[in-house]
């Protein structure tokens, strides 16, 4: 089942797929909804308690795709090393993934990742060090730290993207499964 993330002091969803402000340069999804199966809910919630803490929240940029939308950025996408084949579903279909960013709670400004989200480059890698500000290091040294700490892994070549380890037995999820119609 699909839970939605709720926008609050510590969470903004800034959902790109609703928007322009993406790689296939159009909305691909009808409206700005977050959704996670109850699973990887539960983990977001203890990463953002992890954050505020430290006086950070994330930024939320996709959760919860469906797998029709999987099927249009892999279209949309050169490097494939970049969205998971629809054909083998992925997380995000799956309702275990999330792409998001640390903001700093006192400013609302995000923190320098040296890339912006979505960014098909080497430098949007996890271990990427050439070319990136000490500080940009160490901000996704940090959103890493968080993560992983509440159980989420990440993916090398993307910063922003994390997931729950083994959900391949999951079901793969279409605009259908979503609770209040597609998105």
């Amino acid at each position: 089942m699909l839970v939605p993330l709720e926008e609050n002091e510590g969470v903004i969803l800034d959902i790109r797929y609703a928007s322009d402000n993406n790689f296939v340069g159009r909305p691909v999804y009808a409206r700005p909804v977050a959704l996670l199966h109850g699973e990887a809910h539960a983990a977001f919630g203890r990463a953002a308690a992890r954050a505020r803490v430290l006086g950070l929240g994330f930024r939320i940029f996709d959760a919860f795709r469906p797998i029709e939308v999987q099927a249009i950025l892999w279209d949309a996408v050169s490097d494939k090393s970049f969205v998971a084949d629809p054909a083998l579903g992925g997380t995000h279909p799956r309702g275990i993934a999330l792409d998001l960013t640390l903001f700093d709670l006192a400013t609302g400004r995000d923190l320098p990742m040296g890339t912006g989200f979505d960014a098909v480059t080497p430098l949007s890698a996890h271990g990427a060090l050439e070319g990136l500000s000490p500080e940009a290091v160490r901000n996704r040294a940090l959103l890493l730290g968080l993560m992983t700490a509440a159980g989420w892994e990440s993916y090398e070549p993307e910063w922003w993207h994390y997931n729950l380890p083994d959900g391949d037995g999951l079901p793969v999820l279409s605009a259908a499964d979503v609770p209040g119609g597609p998105l």
